[in-house]
């Protein structure tokens, strides 16, 4: 049986992998679009936040949608809620790219 359902577990894993990629194309799209697609590009970076919280990317999109809407105070709370469970749960501290935009935020 083992056997017989690697396959099944390897597809769930490559599809898996997929709609998170979609998810952060969707919410880049949004961002793009800006305006009204921001909500969307919201909806979908807390879909990748909540999915994946240790993926920066997702909460970085969310943080630019938020910041776009006008909520940078929110995007900020995204920011040190990552900071937090990296720090907390891994020793780490956010990469560069996740620094930088918290700085712009900040300005």
């Amino acid at each position: 049986m083992g056997c017989a359902t690697r396959w099944i577990d390897h597809t769930r894993s490559q599809l898996r992998e997929l709609h998170l990629r979609a998810l952060e194309a969707y919410a880049q799209a949004g961002l793009g679009i800006g305006g009204t697609e921001l909500a969307a590009a919201v909806r979908a970076g807390r879909e990748l936040t909540r999915r994946e919280p240790y993926r920066e990317t997702g909460h970085r999109l969310l943080m630019n949608a938020l910041a776009g809407e006008g909520n940078t105070a929110e995007a900020l709370l995204v920011y040190d809620q990552l900071r937090t469970r990296l720090h907390d749960d891994l020793g780490v501290a956010p990469s560069t790219q996740s620094q930088e935009l918290h700085k712009q935020l900040l300005r």
